[in-house]
């Protein structure tokens, strides 16, 4: 429910704006995200299975190929996003909660056929149809299929077991959440905070950077710091911010004029957040040194420090309440399972 704006922030010896990431949850994850899912289950004693065995369920096995046709996708996101190190740990630990993920459907899979639940078939007709349709022609994906050993008969299977899986679920877990007023409201009463925006401005800004030699040496730029100087000296005088910023600035925001994006308050480096929030509109700043250089701000608006209603934050606080009961729910219910089922990680 918090609300989060670009932060102005000083990295590798420039100004950037820099939004929270955010998080990723595995819960029952879509039967088509990446082939793997799609591909053949094997159980255990097959003693014609040539790919590893990384756990077993009950009598039926979890396959390296079908974890790393998971993975597959994420090591490319997580290539671009991380590396060195942070890539090995982010990548360790998407590989643990996939394989847990797996083992959690499988263990659902054989509890919706140990109590005789069924597919609709006339469900399962109309999502092939759908399938078919993405491909334009029977023929197109069958194809696709086949290039990865998965025929129309195994991707009804897998359907199939999609199904069983959500019917069990919305019966064990869906059925028995409930979200009431009263839930809505305790909430919304007891983090106050997080329905608090703070204040807000939306800056425009010049930035000179130092030199490599002035930034490594701790060293104050003569040139920069004259030259900045003699902009301010401009714009005090009646010249355009915007246009200065356009010709001289040397941060992301130049080719806006200067213009940046909403900041909250504590949102920005220390030295900048300090004279920012004493700024009144149209007010221009006395120039600002940090590490990487100087910087003239104006500030074109104020937002003051606000609380949203309950009665606006009463539709997605429902939904998020219901997802945190639905999980809570969830864990509950597959402890329970886990209890009485044969699980081993290899």
């Amino acid at each position: 429910m918090k609300f989060y704006y670009a932060a102005l922030i000083a990295k590798s010896g420039r100004l950037c704006y820099k939004k929270p990431m955010k998080k990723t949850f595995f819960f029952l994850l879509p039967i088509l995200l990446a082939g793997a899912v799609l591909a053949p289950r094997a159980h255990a004693g097959d003693t014609q299975l040539l790919d590893q065995v990384i756990a077993v369920v009950n009598d039926e096995a979890i396959t390296q190929s079908e974890l790393d046709g998971l993975l597959r996708p994420l090591y490319e996101e997580y290539r671009q996003r991380f590396s060195g190190e942070k890539f090995v740990q982010e990548l360790t630990e998407a590989r643990r909660k996939l394989l847990n993920q797996l083992i959690e459907d499988r263990i659902v899979y054989q509890e919706a056929k140990a109590k005789g639940i069924k597919a609709d078939a006339a469900e399962i007709d109309e999502q092939m149809d759908t399938f078919q349709k993405r491909f334009g022609a029977a023929e197109q994906m069958e194809a696709a299929l086949n290039a990865q050993g998965v025929t129309l008969h195994g991707l009804r299977e897998r359907l199939e077991r999609q199904s069983l899986v959500k019917k069990l679920h919305d019966q064990e877990v869906r059925s028995k959440v409930m979200v009431s007023p009263a839930d809505v409201e305790k909430y919304y009463n007891e983090h106050p905070a997080e329905f608090s925006q703070k204040s807000r401005v939306r800056p425009r800004s010049i930035t000179l950077k130092k030199s490599d030699e002035a930034r490594e040496k701790g060293l104050k730029d003569e040139q920069a710091w004259q030259k900045i100087n003699e902009l301010r000296v401009k714009i005090a005088g009646g010249a355009d911010f915007a246009e200065l910023a356009r010709e001289s600035s040397q941060d992301i925001q130049k080719k806006n004029g200067g213009l940046g994006d909403w900041v909250e308050r504590g949102g920005m480096i220390e030295a900048i957040d300090q004279v920012l929030f004493q700024l009144k509109p149209g007010e221009l700043s006395e120039v600002i040194e940090t590490e990487m250089g100087y910087h003239l701000f104006r500030v074109e608006e104020v937002l003051p420090e606000s609380k949203r209603s309950l009665d606006e934050v009463r539709e997605p606080l429902t939904a998020m309440l219901y997802q945190q009961k639905i999980e809570e729910r969830f864990n509950e219910w597959m402890d329970e399972l886990k209890k009485k089922t044969y699980i081993s990680i290899r």
